[in-house]
């Protein structure tokens, strides 16, 4: 079956990502699971409740109707705080950890944004080069050139629906609705990290950190508290035996342990945990170093590429208001603009790679930056 084609915006196509994407929804599924082990914390605490019941009776009477005798029922509630000297380290540890599910989100859907963004692109300067090709030439290879452009449209529609998450149509993104990178947005932030990137190195060394902590925590002696009682309520042949929290029945139990390391099993994993996060402050200390010099990198092809393009479009400025003398400049004069404006396009592809990177780092042009917020000094 045959699906139409649809021209969506793209603003449209964001949303749709947003929306239907599977890896963001799969990431979504981890922001949730995130949220509940936080939550478990504080629910661990909540009073269980449960019920048990069973029926007795003789072989010899299986054939008699049920009555109360043979029922027994029981309903037992019972309360308990594991591990007091672990709750603020579990419930850091828990924030932490939904704090980089919803980070791990947000970087997951700014690399397909950057995706989309680079294929609509590329796409709109295909296009842009196929109305400059020279007519003569499409006529000696109209055939083979025909099967290029329907082979290179299915590949779009192909990674558009997998980046959409829909495959209900043929989706053809505007180019003229979506927002074009211009260097100058971006100048000003290429002086510090993107804000996803820093929390990614944050959460980095975070984790390695809590590590740590965790293993320290087993010096620590553990507490236990619960609380027991009877049966709420309590049924053996229809005569209640059961009792409604009295203070004579119900019984509070503490219990605390304490473990001498004799053998040294947490001292050498917690020296281990140590090593593992100073390796880690130096593996971080080096991947920023290499990131900056990758974004000096980028600052300085974008430059070079946007003086370029600033020459090349004053050249053709100049060559568009120069008056032909004869008929055969006039020729020559659509030629040779015809040629720098497929170089135009051949540079602006090439370019998109550093576009896409930007991105990646910052957003697009639309996204507001985000900033920490300072409170002013009084």
């Amino acid at each position: 079956m045959e699906v139409p084609e649809r021209r969506i915006t793209w603003h449209q196509a964001v949303s749709m990502l947003r929306e239907s994407n599977l890896e963001l929804l799969e990431a979504e599924d981890q922001i949730r699971q995130a949220e509940r082990n936080s939550r478990s914390i504080y629910t661990d605490l909540i009073p269980g409740v449960s019920y048990y019941g069973y029926m007795t009776r003789s072989i010899a009477n299986l054939a008699d109707s049920v009555s109360a005798e043979d029922l027994n029922s029981r309903i037992n509630v019972t309360f308990s705080v594991p591990a007091l000297t672990q709750v603020p380290y579990r419930v850091y540890a828990a924030q932490v950890a939904t704090f980089a599910a919803v980070k791990a989100k947000e970087g997951r859907e700014r690399e397909l944004i950057s995706k989309l963004y680079q294929l609509v692109r590329k796409r709109e300067i295909e296009e842009a080069k196929q109305a400059l090709a020279d007519p003569k030439q499409v006529e000696e290879s109209d055939g083979k050139r025909q099967l290029l452009v329907e082979q290179a449209q299915e590949r779009y529609w192909q990674e558009i629906s997998r980046l959409l998450g829909n495959r209900e149509a043929r989706w053809y993104v505007l180019p003229e609705s979506m927002p074009h990178v211009r260097w100058e947005d971006y100048n000003a932030r290429l002086d510090r990290l993107g804000e996803l990137v820093a929390c990614e190195f944050a959460l980095r060394l975070e984790r390695t950190r809590l590590s740590q902590y965790g293993v320290a925590l087993s010096y620590l002696p553990t507490i236990n508290t619960s609380i027991y009682s009877p049966s709420l309520f309590s049924s053996s042949g229809g005569t209640y035996e059961g009792t409604f929290l009295s203070a004579e029945d119900t019984r509070i139990n503490m219990s605390i342990s304490y473990s001498l390391d004799t053998k040294l099993t947490s001292w050498d994993s917690f020296q281990q945990s140590k090593a593992r996060y100073e390796r880690e402050k130096v593996r971080v200390a080096n991947e920023l170093m290499d990131h900056k010099a990758k974004v000096r990198l980028l600052r300085k092809s974008m430059a070079e590429y946007v003086s370029w393009r600033g020459y090349m479009l004053k050249r053709m400025a100049y060559l568009r208001s120069a008056a032909p003398e004869d008929a055969e400049e006039v020729v020559e004069k659509v030629k040779n603009l015809r040629s720098m404006q497929l170089e135009l396009l051949n540079q602006e592809s090439a370019a998109l790679e550093s576009e896409a990177a930007v991105v990646l780092e910052y957003g697009m042009p639309d996204e507001p930056e985000k900033r920490p917020s300072s409170k002013k000094k009084k």
